[in-house]
């Protein structure tokens, strides 16, 4: 019709056809099947993902009430409720939707993934690349609040660009802040670490930059969603007879647990990050499935904290609340109880299926369904989907892969570098295009074999360039060679002679160990914390032929055992880079001396025996006795009933009660630091304005941040960091506070209250202030409600470990009182 081709010429977007799975090709997990499925509706190529019939006065559309903007967003919602049957209205409750011709609309696709850069249903002429940024668990390293604002802000541009252009669509499914608790997580590498408060302030952040656009503050460039609420930090393992994966598994966890750590990112997340959508996870929690529990998504997300966007299921995970955790009697019961926990839309198909049988049941109601609509339609009214052109749509391609964006996705490899080991000044490399540099490891395939580009992110890179380390370190030298040394990350074979030969011809030898997708990726978890054989035997045959001790770089999600590597004297520096995708070409900067490491690790390296004495399906946190056998029982004749059960010896800095290989937060620099607490808190500190926010708040275990925030700044602390050194660098001044009577009945051995990254001149001085908030006074009980701690408590900026190593600490101590007559 006339009208249909006037809304198809109009500048903004829609969708027509869902999108590929987000995992490779190595990971046929249930997304990536159900993506596949539905590969072959696409939109052709000039067809336009998106529509907005409002933006064409001549058709009757723009004349209906919900195309007003000038309106109140609920009667604008209303609206478009009313001119819904009830077909309509069950067909919109999966990721899919339908197409409502009524209201010149074509179906919407709520699943898009934007992890470490957009991951794009297609590649348009005009859309043919987007920025491939490094993950996580490498950018999480930096402790820096601005990298993580900007990471985001760049990829939402660059999805409201590939929008306009007709290419993309707006609801993005990232980040991920569950908590890395577990060493051998297969999902790890989507985190910003292991800590509460960190991984909160990454959310926070992140998010901002994402959903917030400095030129129009009335619309969401992009929405982010934070996932996967909650205690979800667990694949698919095979352990002591117990073969388990996620879409069937209960996570027992004590209301303890649950509030002090395993949902303070969410909490973070809606209250601080102001994030407009939430994702329910596969797995039950304590025995209610996570898309059928109301009280994690109406009574906690909605109720205490403010939530107001919309809450997706992960894929199929509605259908598991029946089919895997056998939660419900029917499927009609499982619907019902999705929708009024407050689920509005099911990445599947099952609510769909039987949504019609349930009503006829009158399990559920169409007003039901109805409240879901509304949140659907609410975050699509916030995106501006219904509304004007605006400033947003003036974002153009040119933003794609800009040069901005390349060094802004160079520098996040290169802030999150950890160095971990420099023993005689061995890094930095001196940057001469005669030196002659063996670069050697599994790692050279990662951009490209196994692409970790199309993690959850896209599969076609600026000028698809799949970076690989030895191209970041030909930037520098000009005489590289480069060889695997061993078949894959799994090779358990000696080495390649010829790997050998180069690593003893060459004036230095940068070596690339870690892991792959192939050992832990969404949907398989790792079944070990040590190098493989193959890379163990690599290293060692390569260090005694190396003419200088050798370069090792660490490119692993999964925290491993290096105790060898660090102890070896052949071993002259070791750096830790995460996981940085393509974005690995920037550690070339650091190794040769352009920019200095200031990262510091945001995982606790256990040591190997780790994986021996827990469970991955342990889900406590505090240290004891565990439910589950150890990991390494092997009974003969296969009984493992006779296993004897593990011991937790706690989990994450908080709570390990063993010497760590690396403790959390470790990290060394090209430059020596000194640390001075220039201001501190003298005196008793009164801690009754802590006491009467629990007093006020509206529920004891989930105190608002807006509420602790406007306690103010009970305990300011001020560290002079002077560098004092030779060479200009950051560094990152971690705050830490060790609570009256810790690592005794659960309270935390230490807890992470502040942090900052600062640049320092040579000889020069810089003041850092931190301080606890209100909320870092209190601990949590065995029913998950704060209360006050009051007494002696112990505060420290740095980590002990590396002050041996030139790098800045100090200790003070702060005592607290309940009362007001306590003075600062």
């Amino acid at each position: 019709s006339i009208e249909a081709r006037r809304i198809a010429s109009s500048p903004i977007v829609w969708q027509s056809c869902p999108r590929r799975g987000p995992a490779p090709a190595i990971a046929m997990t249930r997304s990536l099947v159900l993506g596949l499925a539905l590969l072959a509706c696409r939109a052709t190529a000039d067809e336009p993902l998106m529509v907005n019939p409002c933006r064409v006065p001549s058709t009757s559309y723009a004349k209906m009430p919900f195309c007003n903007a000038t309106l109140p967003i609920d009667d604008r919602i209303a609206d478009m409720i009313s001119r819904l049957s009830l077909k309509d209205k069950i067909g919109l409750m999966n990721q899919d939707g339908v197409p409502l011709p009524q209201m010149g609309l074509h179906k919407y696709h709520w699943w898009e993934e934007a992890t470490h850069g957009i991951a794009p249903p297609r590649n348009g002429n005009r859309t043919p690349y987007e920025t491939n940024f490094a993950f996580p668990i490498t950018t999480g390293c930096s402790f820096n609040r601005t990298l993580w604002r900007k990471t985001g802000e760049q990829i939402a541009r660059e999805a409201r660009a590939f929008a306009n252009a007709g290419d993309e669509y707006s609801t993005f499914w990232t980040p991920v802040v569950n908590l890395a608790r577990e060493p051998r997580w297969g999902r790890n590498i989507e985190t910003p670490g292991e800590d509460p408060y960190l991984s909160g302030e990454y959310a926070t952040h992140f998010i901002k930059g994402f959903q917030e656009a400095p030129e129009d503050p009335s619309h969401v460039l992009a929405s982010a969603c934070c996932k996967h609420y909650v205690a979800n930090e667990m694949e698919h393992s095979v352990v002591a007879g117990y073969d388990v994966d996620r879409q069937h598994f209960n996570a027992t966890v004590s209301m303890q647990d649950l509030v002090d750590s395993y949902m303070v990112p969410f909490q973070a997340c809606v209250e601080k990050g102001r994030v407009t959508s939430l994702m329910c996870s596969y797995n039950s929690v304590n025995g209610v499935p996570s898309c059928a529990n109301d009280w994690l998504l109406t009574t906690v997300a909605r109720d205490s904290w403010g939530f107001d966007g919309a809450i997706v299921s992960d894929c199929d995970a509605d259908s598991d609340v029946y089919v895997s955790h056998h939660y419900t009697a029917t499927p009609e019961e499982s619907v019902r109880d999705v929708l009024h926990a407050g689920t509005d839309v099911d990445c599947g198909s099952f609510v769909t299926q039987h949504a019609q049988s349930a009503l006829q049941k009158g399990l559920i109601s169409e007003a039901d369904l109805d409240e879901r609509l509304r949140y659907q339609f609410r975050l699509r009214m916030r995106l501006g989907h219904f509304d004007p052109t605006g400033p947003l749509d003036e974002i153009s391609t040119s933003e794609v892969c800009s040069d901005y964006a390349q060094a802004l996705m160079r520098d996040g490899a290169a802030q999150g570098a950890t160095l971990l080991k420099n023993d005689g000044g061995t890094l930095p490399l001196a940057s001469s295009k005669g030196i002659s540099v063996a670069v050697l490891g599994p790692v050279l395939n990662l951009s490209s074999r196994t692409r970790l580009t199309s993690y959850y992110g896209g599969d076609k890179p600026c000028g698809m360039k799949l970076w690989t380390l030895a191209d970041g370190i030909r930037e520098h030298a000009a005489d590289v060679k480069q060889f695997l040394g061993v078949h894959d990350f799994k090779d358990i074979a000696d080495p390649d002679p010829a790997a050998l030969a180069a690593a003893k011809e060459a004036d230095r030898v940068v070596l690339g160990l870690g892991t792959d997708l192939s050992l832990a990726r969404e949907g398989e978890d790792a079944t070990t914390v040590e190098l493989s054989e193959g890379q163990t035997k690599l290293w060692r045959a390569v260090a005694e032929v190396a003419k200088f001790p050798i370069i090792v770089v660490m490119l692993t999600a999964v925290p491993l055992d290096i105790s060898e590597l660090l102890a070896s004297p052949k071993v002259g520096a070791v750096m830790h880079a995460g996981q940085p995708s393509v974005a690995v070409v920037g550690l070339g900067d650091v190794l040769f001396g352009k920019k200095a490491p200031a990262g510091r690790t945001i995982q606790t390296v256990y040591p190997k025996e780790y994986a021996d004495e827990i469970s991955i399906f342990d889900f406590n946190m505090r240290p004891g006795p565990s439910n589950w056998p150890r990991p390494d029982c092997k009974p003969l004749g296969g009984d493992y009933s006779k296993c004897s059960k593990g011991t937790n010896p706690g989990r994450t800095h908080r709570f390990y009660t063993k010497k760590a290989v690396i403790p959390f937060g470790f990290g060394l620099s090209y430059t020596r630091f000194k640390y001075e607490l220039a201001s501190a808190p003298t005196g008793l500190v009164s801690l009754a304005p802590v006491h009467d926010l629990l007093q006020s708040a509206r529920d004891a275990s989930f105190v608002s941040h807006k509420d602790a925030e406007a306690v103010g700044q009970l305990a300011p602390y001020a560290v002079k960091v002077t560098n004092i050194g030779g060479v200009d660098s950051d560094d990152i001044v971690l705050g830490f506070m060790t609570p009256p009577g810790a690592g005794l009945n659960g309270v935390p051995l230490q807890v992470l209250f502040g942090f900052e990254r600062v640049h320092v001149k040579v000889g020069e001085s810089v003041t850092v202030w931190l301080y606890p908030a209100a909320t870092d006074f209190t601990q949590a009980d065995a029913e998950g409600k704060r209360h006050v701690v009051a007494g002696e408590y112990g505060v420290h900026f740095g980590v002990a470990d590396a002050a041996a190593h030139g790098m800045g600490y100090v200790e003070g101590r702060l005592s607290t009182v309940h009362t007001e007559t306590a003075f600062i």
